[in-house]
């Protein structure tokens, strides 16, 4: 079984769902145990997960065997032939591994790929805008790499529990706060403000086409 992404890849293992980011254990760890129990936790998880998945481009984590296919000329540009040669960007990055590269159904015996998802296979036969490129690749952030990523996400998600579905404003006792309009518009778990897109941008999926 395998399952299609939104980013025009399919992950290959016997998945039926991605992984959230984080777990409601971790997100209680980061919290101090202050929203336990609350019933939106997960949801708010998996919303910010998703959120960061969509504006990264990829699955992000955790790695995983992937398989991208595409036609030369009528795929997403993910690939470019140069001279003899072929470049391809894969939809990922923290590539740690090509099990293989098929074009129309013959394996390419050379090629180099690097750690962003650009794979340069030497020597390419001759091609037409039908040839069929497949990548065989695993793909994925390892957990060492993952602390900043996690506290996003539980940062996310606190900020869409305090906000009480776009409360503006709250008092205690002789206290009063007024949110601002910045403040209350990305209150959802799946909004990601500026300074959120900063942390996300090692992850995020460069284009070179």
């Amino acid at each position: 079984m395998s399952l299609a992404t939104n980013w025009g890849y399919t992950l290959t293992e016997e998945v039926a769902t991605l992984a959230d980011m984080i777990t409601t254990e971790e997100f209680n760890a980061y919290t101090a145990g202050k929203y336990t129990g609350d019933v939106r936790i997960e949801a708010e998880i998996k919303a910010a997960s998703q959120a960061i998945r969509n504006y990264c481009g990829w699955h992000v984590y955790p790695s995983a065997a992937c398989s991208m296919t595409e036609r030369l000329l009528n795929g997403n540009g993910r690939t470019k032939r140069v001279g003899q040669d072929l470049m391809i960007q894969l939809p990922a990055r923290f590539v740690t591994e090509i099990s293989s590269v098929m074009i129309d159904d013959v394996a390419c015996e050379v090629f180099y790929f690097d750690n962003d998802g650009i794979v340069h296979v030497f020597d390419v036969p001759a091609m037409n805008r039908k040839s069929v490129v497949t990548v065989t690749y695993t793909a994925g952030v390892p957990d060492a790499l993952m602390a900043s990523v996690k506290e996003l996400v539980a940062h996310r998600v606190t900020h869409a529990l305090a906000s009480s579905n776009g409360v503006t404003s709250e008092a205690a006792g002789g206290v009063s706060i007024t949110y601002n309009a910045a403040w209350v518009n990305s209150a959802r778990a799946s909004a990601l403000p500026d300074d959120n897109k900063e942390v996300l941008a090692p992850y995020r999926i460069q284009g070179v086409f």
